[in-house]
This record gives structure tokens, C-alpha cells and sequence, in this order.
């Protein structure tokens, strides 16, 4: 057992011994640091990190409240307006909200044009990660994607709600409107989405604050949550009222966002670049990346392989905005006020409670027994939760259509509900999981690409699937004259709506199949047992080259602090191998941070 990378992390063990704390926050740690780490030049920012190319970054004691807070808002903002604006949509172009000014869309035709926007939204950012780690930086390339982009997108959309001067009287300008929503607004949330999370966590050293970097995705997908929720219920709420001052709030507040991000530009660390050397990081020949080694890191194309087994749950998942708006449009409001587009909020809160539900007392259970739910199971146990949520979509439409012919009437909003939660809750097993995988799986130089690619897999791939598809049925979605236009209950019972559900059900319930495969659950295993071999050869030495002592501190047995780069490295080898669950957030369609993890 004296292998000579055995002697090499007992000798990186030892010179670690001394490790620094991960949360150095006030001045009376500041005192305890070596000069190595002190920046002389500011008092705002004393906290010194020079990265392995020489670029020397100076931090604050307290992120947080010193610059963190201002990224937190755009997020919170861009969030909002997203959400409001993507729950909308199909309701929009069909008429739901103004019968005399639309774009007199089917159903059909409304859900296709959504889902080829959020494939747009999903797959930009690779473009947005190559833009900030090779030319731009992070927050040009935040700042360049809102304004550029995400404003101008936004603006044509509200403008496409009223006759006016720039876009036409005569009627609905629906080029314009399709300019928008498939160019300016995809586009504009895909480079954002790619490189906010990733800009939030540079604000903290990469070192002395490591731990303080956990505590910030913790409140950034609490944002996330807050803002997708607000914009859930607020502008559909409105939009009742009125279209036009629905999707202006949304053009308003992120304008208001993106002031307050650029007042705080002189507070931000701005990582340098790559100079455009970049595209070699992305390079891929022969399906294997060409500078990996294969003994000591995992295929990249094989954590794509991975990410693709949750493609078919994301095929349920991408129904939320398009057949179950279709669906819920010919449901009674709830209160008369709460339609389908507010019922998303479910979807949220079901994520929160599942996640809390499953990383407090479910996956603490299962490793009190020593028991790790492997990543396929946990694929599949998500997608079981979706075709469940599908198989209910099948109940309520039986209810609709036997509602209808005994009275004529309609059935109530909130029975579709349980299809809601029940998606939410296969999140947590098939989405978050997905994205852990994407990251502690990948190649160290190939991190960015495989969270670009999880991001393809979870909206992108099953858009544009889920488009295809809605061409194949369409006749399932008119009535018995041959109209796409069923948003009214005597023409939904004319469609035959539950057949399209019963082919999505058939494409869940492969994916539970496919994922219960043992030699699947076998590869997967593989793939995540050489992630964590690599892990612990490829742990870097710390920064500075001479590492400085510093005074001990007094050890506390509760705090549950890390220590150094190794026991990070071989407790994310004893995770993979025994298992602990993760603390669940929101973490899926773009209301996760996929982005990049690369820390310069």
C-alpha cells in the first residue's frame, strides 16, 4: 500500500495539516491570517487570493451585504420576470386574455411556439459560458445579455399587447412578437442564467470563505424560489385585468435590477478571462475530450450519457407551460380569480417541502442503515413521480369530459393540482441529482460544458422533442370541425387531448424502465466511482506555493467546518460511495443555477 500516489497526498496531507478556515468574516480572524492573504492596498476589501495565472483579487470581510446582495436582486428580478411572463404565454396568444387582440394562435400552435423558445433558453448557454470564462468575463457577459438582449426582448413583448406606432395598428404583429420570444428574450435569459450564480460565488475567497460560498447558493435558490413564485402569481393575476400592464411590470423591474447591478460595479470581483484560449476547454474529438487522462477522470460524453437519462421526466416536466395550460384553460377558475398559470406555484413549493422532506429525515434514515440510493434509482423513482403526475392529467381529463356531457358544465382549476406536486417532487430525484452528477462527475477542465449540457438535457432536448411530438398529434388537439382553437370546453370535448397523454405516459414510464436496467445502475456507478478517484489525485496544492502557518485554532467538534482540500475531496469520495443526501433547492428548469463552476 506504499503506492507512490499513496507517499504523494501523505506528504499533501501533512502540508495541509494547518489548514485555514473556510469562513473568515471578521477582523478578529483577519488578525490570525499570515501576510500572504492580506491586501494592503483597501480596507474595504483586506482579503488577498492570487490565482495560479498571477491575477491578484482582493474580497470584503462579508460579501454578502457587501456586493452579494446586489447579484441576489438581479437573480430575484430576472426570476420574476421569466416566471410571469413563461406561465403566460400560452394563454396570451390564444386569446385567454384579450379575445379582440392576439395573435389568434391554436393551442396547438402556442404550445409549439413556447417550446421552442425554452429550447432556445436551454441551449444558449453554452454560448453564455464561453462568452464569460474566454472574452468577456462575468459581468460583461450578465450585463450584455440583460441589456442587449433580455431588455429589448421584454419590451417587444409588452409592446405586442396594444396597437402602436412601432409595431402596427392594423393588427397583432406577430413576426415582432416571434422575434421576441424565440431571439431577444431566450437568448437574453440563457447568457444570464449561465453566468449569475457562478459571478455570485466569486465574490467570496475562493479559500477563507469557502464555507461562506454553501451559506450563498442556500440563499440564491431561495431567491430563485421567491422570485419564480411572485412572478407565478402576480402577472397572471394582472393579466386578467390587463395584458399590457402585466408584461410591462416585468420590463420595469428588471430594468430596476440591472441599475442597481451596474451601481455596484466597483464592488465586484471580475475574474479575468481566458483571452479567447477558451475553446480549447470545450473541445471534444472522437466523443473522449482530448486532454483527459483516462485512469484518472471520467469521460465527459459519459456524464452527457448520464444527463440524458432524464430527458424522458423532462419531456413531463416541459408540459407544465403548454398541455396543462391547454388543459386548465377549459377548467373553472378557483375563487374566480386563480386559473392554471398560478398553479405552477405548486410545483414550487413542492420542490421546497419534498427537498426538505427527503434531505432531513429520508436520506439521513437510509444512511443510518447504511443505505445509498444509487443515481439511477433516484432517476428512477423521479420518473415514476412523473408519469404519475401524467397518469393524473389522464384522470382529470376523463373528469372534464364526463363533467361536460352530464351538465354542460366545467370542472374545477385545482384538480390539476396533484399532476403539479407530483412533478415538483420528481425534481428532486431526477433534476438535482442530474446537476450533482454534471458537476462532481466531470472532468475538472470540462465542468463548465457538462453543466451547460445538464441544462440542454432538463429544457432544450425535451423542448425540442416535446415540439416534434406536439406536430405528430396535432389533430388530437381540434375539434370535430377540424379547429386547433379548443380553448373553450365544447370544443376541448370534441378533441381527444387524452390520447397525447397517453403517449407522454408511454415515454415516462421508458425512462423508469430504462433507468432500472442493473447494467445501467452498474455504468452509472462507474462513471461516479472514477469522479471521486480523480477527485483525490487531482486536489491542488494550496495557494499560495510556500503555504504559511498560522495559529491554531481551537477545534469545535459541532461546527461541522471543512478542513482542507483533501478531506474535502475524500468526503466527496465517501459520499459517492456511502451516501448522505443533499440539501434540496429548487433546481430545475433555469431556476437553477446551472452555469459554471470553473474558480479562478
Amino acid at each position: 500500500m506504499s503506492s507512490k500516489k499513496e507517499i504523494e497526498l501523505d506528504k499533501l496531507s501533512s502540508t495541509l495539516s494547518d489548514g485555514f478556515p473556510g469562513d473568515v468574516c471578521t477582523l478578529e480572524q483577519l488578525s490570525l491570517l499570515p501576510e500572504e492573504f492580506l491586501a494592503t492596498s483597501t480596507n474595504e476589501r483586506p482579503l488577498l487570493h492570487t490565482d495560479a495565472n498571477g491575477n491578484s483579487y482582493t474580497y470584503p470581510l462579508n460579501p454578502l451585504y457587501y456586493s452579494v446582495f446586489l447579484i441576489l436582486i438581479l437573480e430575484l428580478l430576472e426570476r420574476f420576470s421569466f416566471y410571469g411572463l413563461y406561465m403566460t404565454q400560452t394563454n396570451y396568444l390564444t386569446g385567454s386574455y384579450d379575445e379582440n387582440w392576439n395573435a389568434d394562435m391554436s393551442s396547438m400552435e402556442a404550445a409549439s411556439l413556447v417550446s421552442l423558445s425554452t429550447a432556445v433558453a436551454y441551449t444558449v448557454p453554452f454560448v453564455g459560458g464561453l462568452l464569460a470564462d474566454s472574452y468577456l468575463g462575468d459581468y460583461k457577459t450578465i450585463l450584455f445579455g440583460t441589456v442587449v438582449f433580455y431588455l429589448p426582448g421584454l419590451f417587444l413583448i409588452a409592446s405586442s399587447t396594444t396597437p402602436n406606432w412601432w409595431l402596427g395598428k392594423e393588427g397583432f404583429n406577430v413576426k415582432a412578437y416571434k422575434v421576441a420570444l424565440l431571439f431577444f428574450w431566450p437568448i437574453g435569459t440563457g447568457i444570464v442564467k449561465s453566468v449569475v450564480n457562478v459571478f455570485g460565488a466569486r465574490q467570496y475567497h475562493p479559500v477563507l470563505q469557502r464555507s461562506m460560498i454553501e451559506s450563498f447558493y442556500v440563499r440564491f435558490y431561495m431567491v430563485i424560489n421567491v422570485g419564480a413564485v411572485a412572478g407565478c402569481i402576480v402577472i397572471p393575476v394582472v393579466a386578467r385585468s390587463s395584458i399590457t400592464v402585466a408584461y410591462t411590470i416585468p420590463f420595469v423591474l428588471l430594468l430596476v435590477a440591472v441599475a442597481f447591478f451596474v451601481l455596484g460595479s466597483n464592488r465586484y470581483v471580475n475574474a479575468v478571462p481566458n483571452s479567447g484560449d477558451g475553446a480549447s476547454d470545450f473541445q471534444v474529438s472522437g466523443g473522449v475530450t482530448e486532454d483527459m487522462n483516462d485512469k484518472d477522470n471520467s469521460s465527459f460524453v459519459d456524464v452527457a450519457k448520464v444527463c440524458m437519462l432524464i430527458v424522458p421526466f423532462n419531456i413531463a416536466y416541459s408540459q407544465c407551460p403548454t398541455t396543462f395550460m391547454v388543459q386548465g384553460a377549459v377548467m373553472k377558475p378557483y375563487l374566480g380569480f386563480i386559473e392554471a398559470p398560478n398553479l405552477d406555484i405548486l410545483d414550487a413549493v413542492s420542490v421546497l417541502v419534498s427537498g426538505y422532506i427527503v434531505s432531513t429525515y429520508v436520506y439521513p434514515y437510509l444512511a443510518r442503515h447504511n443505505v445509498k440510493l444509487a443515481t439511477g434509482i433516484k432517476f428512477a423513482l423521479g420518473s415514476a413521480l412523473g408519469a404519475l403526475a401524467i397518469l393524473w392529467s389522464l384522470l382529470v381529463e376523463q373528469m372534464i369530459h364526463s363533467e361536460y356531457a352530464r351538465s354542460g358544465d366545467r370542472i374545477n382549476v385545482l384538480w390539476q393540482a396533484p399532476s403539479y406536486i407530483l412533478i415538483g417532487a420528481g425534481e428532486i430525484f431526477s433534476i438535482s441529482t442530474a446537476y450533482e452528477v454534471a458537476f462532481t462527475a466531470s472532468p475538472p477542465n470540462k465542468k463548465a460544458f457538462a453543466c451547460a449540457f445538464n441544462l440542454f438535457c432538463i429544457g432544450g432536448i425535451p423542448n425540442v422533442l416535446s415540439l416534434g411530438l406536439y406536430r405528430l398529434c396535432e389533430q388530437w388537439f381540434q375539434n370535430s370541425s377540424g379547429s386547433g382553437n379548443i380553448r373553450m370546453v365544447k370544443d376541448y370535448a370534441e378533441a381527444h387531448v387524452v390520447n397525447y397523454f397517453v403517449v407522454l405516459l408511454g415515454i415516462v414510464m421508458f425512462g423508469v424502465g430504462v433507468n432500472l436496467i442493473p447494467s445501467v445502475g452498474s455504468w452509472i456507478a462507474s462513471v461516479e466511482r472514477r469522479a471521486a478517484e480523480a477527485s483525490v489525485s487531482n486536489t491542488p496544492k494550496p495557494t499560495p506555493k510556500s503555504t504559511p502557518k498560522m495559529r491554531q485554532q481551537p477545534k469545535s467538534s459541532g461546527s461541522g467546518r471543512e478542513t482542507d482540500p483533501l478531506i474535502l475531496a475524500k468526503s466527496h469520495k465517501k459520499y459517492l460511495q456511502q451516501g448522505k443526501g443533499p440539501q434540496i433547492y429548487r433546481m430545475n428548469t433555469m431556476k437553477a443555477a446551472g452555469g459554471r463552476s470553473r474558480q479562478k
